[in-house]
């Protein structure tokens, strides 16, 4: 009965120690403030954009106007595409808000009626990436920018994960998230699309370093951090030859 009891005690202290490290490494890399860095990412990719008279936050889940103040749009002239009704109730209340199955529906824009698209960290939620990719081509003016902010497969912690047999975080089996990219794969991909050239590449959270060190070197190494960012100019219009379109019946159904 002892040894029982002792052994508990053992694995409760040893549970207690672990709690504590795992939440002091949470405060060592400043985890509560992720979300905030790559948001804070697109605002910084703004910087480089010149004014616009049009937004579409796709994704925009609560709304938020910073992207607008940071374009000098006036909020009439910015709009979202989002799912879950809780965040429409809120998102409603700072723009128009439309409600689009993005992976079964087109966009309510003509050709061209878009200056600026921002869709980050929405594509990795999507089993069809084509359809609503080939959408803001349609959709986006010749000039106009698009941005896109993903999750990077192939970030160092992730592949510390794999190497020892463990899925890696940006893909967990229980959670929202169900395609997975990484940062060469991924920009191969989008320059595909000779519609778009790539004007600029950025990055956030280089874990499993410290904080401020996390958000420093991830500048340096994107494609050894968590999130990345592309900055796409449209040079052309040219929808039915968007190379982001799904062109072949796959065995996966859409």
């Amino acid at each position: 009965m002892c040894q029982h009891v002792i052994l508990r005690e053992d694995t409760t202290e040893e549970s207690n120690l672990l709690s504590f490290l795992r939440q002091f490494y949470r405060f060592c890399i400043q985890a509560k403030y992720e979300g905030w860095r790559y948001y804070k990412a697109v605002l910084d990719i703004l910087e480089n954009v010149t004014k616009s008279n049009s937004l579409l936050d796709i994704g925009c889940a609560e709304g938020t106007k910073q992207y607008a103040k940071m374009l000098s749009i006036p909020l009439e002239k910015v709009c979202g595409i989002e799912m879950k009704p809780k965040h429409i109730k809120l998102a409603q209340k700072h723009f128009k808000i439309f409600n689009v199955n993005l992976e079964h529906d087109t966009f309510p824009f003509q050709d061209q009626e878009i200056e600026i698209i921002i869709c980050n960290q929405v594509l990795e939620h999507l089993k069809n990436i084509f359809l609503p990719l080939s959408e803001m081509d349609r959709v986006l003016k010749i000039g106009g920018h698009l941005i896109i902010g993903i999750p990077n497969l192939a970030a160092l912690h992730n592949r510390i994960f794999i190497l020892f047999g463990k899925q890696p975080s940006c893909n967990v089996i229980m959670g929202p998230h169900i395609r997975c990219f990484t940062h060469k794969g991924f920009l191969e991909f989008i320059r595909q699309n000779t519609n778009f050239e790539l004007q600029s590449i950025s990055a956030a959270t280089l874990y499993p370093f410290p904080y401020p060190v996390v958000q420093y070197c991830a500048k340096y190494f994107p494609g050894l951090s968590s999130y990345t960012f592309y900055l796409l100019k449209k040079i052309k219009h040219n929808p039915d030859n968007c190379d982001w379109s799904m062109r072949t019946d796959f065995d996966t159904c859409f």
